[in-house]
């Protein structure tokens, strides 16, 4: 005859009363150190920027204007542009061009990058001439595209493509090709089709590439948009650098600047908010 031990009712509950006690504090002790490192995170940035102001003022208020303006001279010509109306219309015309040319990009690079590394005879096609294009420097594509799409805003959306989509098209083909391939095998041995394949297995374990893809090709955008509007139609904010340089007015070239660096970490850390949408996706293979 077998004898077995049955732990009274009241200390079983209360170990898992405990437990999960430790775990709330586990979990609130975790949280408080992640808003601790965030506040000295922004404090830094902070005082690196306040030191940053300060030299530029000293240095700025030394030299002669033409080569340097002080921060002061930059935020009243932001606010003169702001008040006149042209920074809004030219931040609405490169977001514009941005938003179309970034988003063909994104489309077409995740979907096709992803084929080639999955798909062997796309990969041995079409990998030399990616490469080829992707080394070769837009500015000198400027003169082509001159050509095949004249002065206008096909043109600007062009340069902004083939600015940003290489990035995004290598890093999803390279996600793609490392995928995990017990994944693949689970999911064939499943029953899974090609499409169920690639929708479910093989773009989320392609996502950290793909998002490194984004990050990168995000600030491509910017740089094609700027070459594109200074160079084949005045437009935006290339055009406003184009004018206030031709004038020598620097305080405006420099808030013109400025904005630009400004649109770029907006859409950054949009992407970033994309990425730590689908961040579960990142931990699967965890």
């Amino acid at each position: 005859m077998s004898s077995r031990v049955v732990m009274p009712a009241t200390q079983s509950d209360a170990t898992v009363a405990q437990s999960s006690e430790y775990e709330e504090q586990l979990r609130l002790r975790e949280s408080r150190r992640r808003r601790q490192q965030r506040i000295t995170h922004w404090s830094v940035r902070a005082g690196v920027f306040v030191i940053f102001l300060g030299l530029w003022q000293l240095i700025g208020s030394n030299i002669n204007p033409l080569y340097l303006s002080t921060p002061d001279d930059v935020v009243r010509a932001l606010w003169d542009m702001a008040q006149n109306g042209e920074l809004g219309k030219a931040v609405l015309s490169s977001c514009k061009v941005i938003a179309i040319g970034l988003g063909i990009s994104v489309v077409v690079g995740i979907v096709f990058g992803v084929l080639m590394g999955r798909i062997r005879l796309l990969e041995v096609v079409f990998e030399p001439y990616v490469n080829a294009l992707y080394v070769a420097p837009r500015i000198a594509l400027v003169p082509l595209i001159l050509i095949w799409f004249g002065i206008g805003e096909e043109a600007q959306i062009v340069v902004v493509l083939l600015s940003s989509v290489f990035p995004i098209l290598i890093n999803a083909y390279t996600g793609a090709r490392t995928v995990n391939q017990s994944w693949l095998e689970t999911g064939r041995s499943f029953g899974a089709s090609r499409w169920q394949e690639f929708v479910q297995i093989t773009l989320p374990g392609s996502v950290p590439f793909i998002a490194t893809g984004l990050r990168l090709g995000v600030g491509q955008a910017v740089i094609g948009m700027v070459v594109a509007q200074m160079f084949l139609a005045l437009d935006g904010l290339g055009e406003l650098l184009v004018n206030y340089s031709n004038n020598f007015d620097t305080p405006h070239v420099l808030a013109v600047v400025i904005v630009i660096s400004a649109l770029g970490i907006v859409l950054t850390a949009l992407v970033k908010a994309l990425e730590r949408r689908f961040a579960h996706w990142k931990a699967v293979e965890k």
